[in-house]
C-alpha cells in the first residue's frame, strides 16, 4: 500500500487556529480521542474513489462458524423476546484498499467482498473481544458509508441515535449505513457514494438536490468493534432549522431522537465532544477529520493529544 502525504499540511497555523490549540491545551479535563485508526485520509471526489469486488468467500474456521452460529441464535431469540423482528441481510465486507497518487490528484482504491449481517453480529459486534483468538480477516467487517454534514449557516451536524438501532443507542453519530449489493450495478459498478446518499434521504430526508458538495475523507476502523468505515463531508444547501424541519418528515426518522450541532470552528470540536454525552467512535473519527481537512494537522496531532 502506498503513504498519503494529505494536502492540508499549513507551515504556518492562521491566528485562529493558534487560539484554538491554546485552547485545547488549556482543557483540564481528560478524554482520550483515540477510538480510532486512520487507514487513509485524504479528500476524494466520487471519481477519487474506485471500489472493486473481490468474490472469494471470506477466510473462516468451523470455531468461527459455530461462534458466529451460536450468538446469532441468541440474538434471535433475545429479540423474539421483545416482540423484535431480527433479519439477516446481504453486506459487503473489507478486503483491502490501496492509496495512489498524493495531494489533490490522490486516489483511493477499496476492494470488497460479500458478507451479512449475521455474521457481522458474530463477529464485530458482539464478539470483538476474541480478535485475540481469530485473524481480523476472518470476521464480517461491513464497510459503513456515514457522513459528516455541514449546513449553510456554518453548522456541524449529527444524529442522537435512538433506543431502536443495534449499536450506540443514545451516541451522537454519523448519518449512514453501509455498503450492499444494491449499490452495485449491472456493470459491476460500485457506488459508495451512492449508497451514502440514500441513507441521507432515509434519515434526514435530503434529496442529492440539497447537497451541494460531498466528499470522502477517509478510512477509519473502530478501535472498540474494529468496523471499518468508509467516511464522508457532504455540504447541504440548508441551514441547521431547515435540516431539522426535513428530519421530521424522513422515512427513518427514529433512528434518531435529534439532531446536535457544533460551530465549525477550531476551538468548538475537542468541547464538544467532551460535553455532548455518550459519542460513537465514528462520530469522533468525522469530527477529526473534518478538522484535520480544514485547519491542518497541528490542530488535529494537538485534538488528538488531548
Amino acid at each position: 500500500m502506498g503513504s498519503y502525504s494529505g494536502p492540508y499540511e499549513p507551515t504556518a497555523l492562521p491566528r485562529f487556529c493558534r487560539a484554538a490549540l491554546d485552547a485545547i491545551n488549556l482543557l483540564n479535563v481528560s478524554c482520550d480521542l483515540r477510538v480510532f485508526d486512520v487507514m487513509a485520509f485524504g479528500r476524494f471526489a466520487p471519481d477519487r474513489l474506485r471500489t472493486g469486488f473481490d468474490p472469494a468467500p471470506r477466510t473462516t474456521t468451523p470455531a468461527i462458524e459455530e461462534m458466529i452460529a451460536a450468538e446469532w441464535d441468541r440474538r434471535v431469540d433475545e429479540a423474539r423476546g421483545r416482540n423484535v423482528l431480527l433479519f439477516n441481510g446481504a453486506l459487503y465486507r473489507y478486503v483491502a484498499h490501496r492509496l495512489d497518487g498524493t495531494g489533490a490528484e490522490a486516489t483511493l482504491e477499496l476492494v470488497v467482498g460479500n458478507t451479512c449481517y449475521r455474521d457481522f453480529v458474530g463477529t464485530n459486534l458482539h464478539n470483538h473481544h476474541r480478535l485475540a483468538e481469530f485473524p481480523w480477516n476472518c470476521f464480517a467487517n461491513p464497510i459503513g458509508t456515514t457522513a459528516t454534514l455541514m449546513t449553510t449557516d456554518g453548522r456541524i451536524v449529527y444524529g442522537r441515535r435512538s433506543e431502536r438501532v443495534a449499536y450506540h443507542a443514545s451516541h451522537v453519530h454519523t448519518f449512514g449505513g453501509a455498503l450492499e449489493p444494491s449499490d452495485r450495478d449491472n456493470d459491476g459498478h460500485i457506488d459508495a457514494f451512492g449508497s451514502v446518499i440514500r441513507e441521507l434521504n432515509e434519515e434526514l430526508g435530503l434529496i442529492p438536490e440539497d447537497i451541494r458538495e460531498i466528499v470522502a475523507v477517509g478510512l477509519v476502523r473502530d478501535r472498540e468493534i474494529r468496523q471499518p468505515e468508509l467516511l464522508f463531508e457532504a455540504h447541504v444547501l440548508l441551514s441547521f432549522a431547515e435540516l431539522n424541519a426535513r428530519w421530521n418528515n424522513a422515512k427513518a426518522r427514529d433512528e434518531h431522537v435529534e439532531l446536535v450541532a457544533l460551530p465549525a470552528q477550531p476551538d468548538a470540536v475537542v468541547p464538544f465532544i467532551r460535553s455532548c454525552g455518550p459519542i460513537a467512535p465514528v462520530a469522533v473519527a468525522g469530527l477529526l477529520l473534518f478538522g484535520r481537512c480544514r485547519w491542518g494537522e497541528r490542530w488535529y496531532d494537538s485534538a488528538m493529544a488531548s
